[in-house]
């Protein structure tokens, strides 16, 4: 690919280097732009993460959660998976290490994990990086996608692997 770019740029005699120079000089003010976000948002992870109010959540909403057949355990990845794609993929790596990936937590678990998004990332990677601050609309109907798939994942796991 790059040997494709230096030949197409010397057949239409352009400067290859001096255009590549000029491109990282660019990227360096978006990545000024973009840095903020990206520490609030790992700021706001690990502190949603280690300050224990996910497992006080846990606790209240487990017996909500066993009426319908969910097991407690897979709540954690439904509520950090729009947080955090890493801390949602090492919490699944957890489910499988304790469950087993072809259990029925496990299977939830992946097919979670494909029916969701990481919802605040692409919300402040995209949005920050063009410099717009009122997301209230799209962040509701991107958590919202996110509850829909959580909810889809749990009809149709329980239909097939039940």
């Amino acid at each position: 690919m790059v040997l494709f770019i230096i030949l197409y740029g010397f057949f239409k005699k352009v400067d290859v280097y001096d255009t590549f120079i000029e491109g990282v000089k660019e990227s360096f003010s978006m990545i000024l732009n973009l840095f903020p976000t990206f520490i609030a948002m790992i700021l706001a992870v690990n502190l949603f993460t280690n300050s224990g109010v996910l497992n006080f959540i846990l606790s209240l909403i487990n017996p909500v959660l066993d009426i319908f057949n969910v097991p407690g355990e897979i709540f954690p990845l439904a509520i950090v998976r729009p947080i955090s794609g890493s801390a949602s993929l090492a919490y699944l790596n957890t489910i499988f290490a304790k469950f087993g990936p072809d259990s029925f937590i496990g299977l939830l678990g992946s097919v979670m994990q494909g029916c969701t998004d990481t919802t605040f990332y692409v919300i402040s990677l995209y949005f920050g990086s063009i410099g717009i601050k009122k997301i209230r609309h799209s962040m509701f109907a991107a958590l919202f996608a996110d509850l829909c798939g959580i909810v889809a994942s749990i009809i149709v796991v329980n239909m097939f692997w039940r």
